[in-house]
């Protein structure tokens, strides 16, 4: 998975849409609301078959290269100090992956496979509502593998007939 790709989606979603996207599941304090987070859900999710072997040449000698297709998913978050700020946010961060952000994700070589809908995620915190509405973005990826081969270059065949 190309996690640098993910951390460069997620600066170019806040610089876009003015929105703050931050890390889940950390440790580290959280922003004030209205802010975003994200989760990766599922890393790797298997696609058809085993993927394809071909060969290749290079200067540096010949190489085999195996090509998969895998999916992942993103899961956002979007907090806000009320239910009305929380929902707008998601649409709009949810907006970006059906057209703002689409070259941006296609020069990162991923494919946007399917955006889900947006749902209340709203929970009670001791003496408090903590709003929070969020979507999950399913995306296609290709995964590459490279090894260098050794090949005979020449053989010498004697004594065939003997």
């Amino acid at each position: 998975m190309n996690l640098k790709a993910v951390k460069e989606m997620i600066t170019q979603i806040n610089e876009d849409t003015g929105i703050q996207i931050i890390k889940g599941n950390t440790k580290a304090p959280t922003p004030n609301p209205p802010y975003g987070m994200y989760n990766i859900t599922s890393p790797y999710i298997k696609g058809r078959g085993r993927g394809a072997v071909t060969l290749h040449d290079h200067e540096s000698g010949p190489y085999e290269k195996r090509t998969e297709e895998y999916k992942f998913v993103i899961s956002f978050s979007i907090f806000g100090e009320n239910t009305e700020t929380a929902i707008e946010l998601a649409h709009k961060v949810r907006q970006w992956f059906l057209f703002l952000g689409e070259e941006f994700i296609r020069e990162k070589d991923l494919v946007v496979s399917s955006v889900g809908n947006i749902q209340n995620r709203t929970v009670f915190l001791v003496d408090d509502y903590e709003y929070k509405f969020g979507f999950d973005v399913q995306f296609r990826a290709v995964d590459e593998q490279i090894r260098q081969i050794e090949t005979i270059e020449k053989v010498e065949i004697t004594n065939l007939g003997g």
